[in-house]
């Protein structure tokens, strides 16, 4: 009974192990943003991080609003890739870097109906993560 407890809370602890690692996780992230109603930017410094995950910038444009976005991306180890998301989640740019490069695009987000404009981040055991996010209405 003990080993059939003990195999059974293995096997739970493996799964959810895997659960976590399909995760986005980061340490020592610090995010600063500012809006206006023509535009505004989002800055992020990030420690370390690893996994997929789709992230939102709170803007004050309304719904259904294009925005030109500029991306500036540096990674300091692993890799580090930032998809901008458009209507039905195409994806009009896509960033990626490895370790020690510096990457720049320019691009298109459409914000949902919450007013968020949203964009799809992939982390490759990921390090010293900087990224800029400058976006203007139109």
């Amino acid at each position: 009974m003990r080993k059939a407890t003990m195999r059974a809370l293995l096997g739970l602890g493996l799964a959810l192990l895997l659960v976590a690692c399909q995760d986005y996780l980061e340490s020592g992230g610090k995010y600063t943003s500012r809006q206006s109603a023509d535009g505004g930017s989002l800055a992020a410094e990030i420690d370390k991080v690893n996994g997929t995950g789709k992230l939102s910038i709170d803007t004050e444009g309304g719904a259904g609003r294009i925005q030109e976005a500029d991306v500036t991306l540096a990674v300091g180890l692993g890799s580090y890739k930032i998809e901008l998301l458009g209507e039905d989640d195409a994806v009009p740019l896509t960033l990626e870097a490895g370790a020690g490069e510096t990457v720049k695009g320019h691009g298109q987000m459409v914000t949902n109906s919450s007013g968020e404009a949203t964009y799809r981040v992939t982390a490759k055991h990921a390090e010293n993560v900087d990224y800029q996010i400058v976006y203007s209405f139109h």
